[in-house]
């Protein structure tokens, strides 16, 4: 088994940011992916080249916040306001044609901040909408990276487009379930299998502007389930890994 952790949400908040920059420098994730959309995105990029990270992909977003492009160039994204439509659930009647547009600017944003992306991966699962998963794909294989897939069926799709992906995806590490026993149950049930596993992380410190941005606020204790999992070599005989090595 090799698995791959991933921090997202990189990029949300100064709070998350010091985080995941905790994480990575203390190998409680293998991983972290960059909304590039979000406020502080740009301190995220600078922290990166500052510390050398080279393991750090694209969060891909179409459901919270303001898009990169002018409304009226993807109107089928946007509420009157110019916000993404919020849609944590399906459905989402986000049109290919403009979610395109807008997830091809901003893995332009990621490049032009002179970072080498690992990976693509999304925000709210926009990616199960067929619509906008045609789009998703076409972009990994266009520039050719490595990309999350969260079922067979997108597995699939992206090894028909000759798109790198792990083997399958776990997204259980969260809320009350993100707990050391949640990752032993992870590694017996993939431990003996030559596949490779992407863990879902959302970790980070919170602060008073996170309190008022997001409403998941179990980061902190992620972060110290993963110490411990960490302390209690949960992980040992695993391969650690990042996307750009799968």
């Amino acid at each position: 088994m090799k698995l791959i952790i991933n921090a997202e949400d990189f990029g949300f908040s100064k709070s998350i940011n010091q985080g995941i920059v905790f994480c990575l420098e203390n190998k409680l994730v293998t991983s972290a992916s960059i909304m590039v959309t979000a406020p502080y995105a740009e301190e995220a990029f600078s922290i990166c080249k500052e510390k050398g990270f080279n393991n750090i992909g694209i969060h891909l977003n179409l459901t919270w916040g303001f898009p990169l492009l002018p409304a009226k160039q993807i109107k089928s994204l946007v509420e009157p306001n110019g916000k993404f439509h919020y849609m944590c659930s399906m459905p989402f009647y986000g049109k290919y044609a403009d979610a395109k547009k807008e997830l091809e600017a901003q893995i332009k944003k990621f490049l032009n901040s002179g970072l080498k992306p690992t990976h693509l991966d999304f925000h709210h699962y926009f990616c199960e909408m067929p619509e906008i998963f045609k789009a998703y794909i076409e972009l990994a294989k266009k520039y050719n990276l490595p990309c999350r897939v969260t079922n067979t069926r997108c597995k699939e799709i992206a090894n028909q487009h000759n798109v790198k992906t792990a083997d399958a995806f776990c997204n259980s590490f969260h809320d009350y379930y993100a707990t050391t026993q949640t990752l032993k149950a992870l590694v017996d049930n993939f431990k003996t299998k030559d596949i490779t596993v992407e863990l879902m992380t959302t970790p980070g410190f919170i602060d008073e502007y996170t309190v008022r941005n997001t409403s998941y606020l179990n980061r902190e204790n992620e972060i110290e389930e993963l110490k411990k999992a960490k302390n209690e070599n949960i992980f040992d005989g695993i391969e650690l890994i990042n996307f750009s090595q799968i």
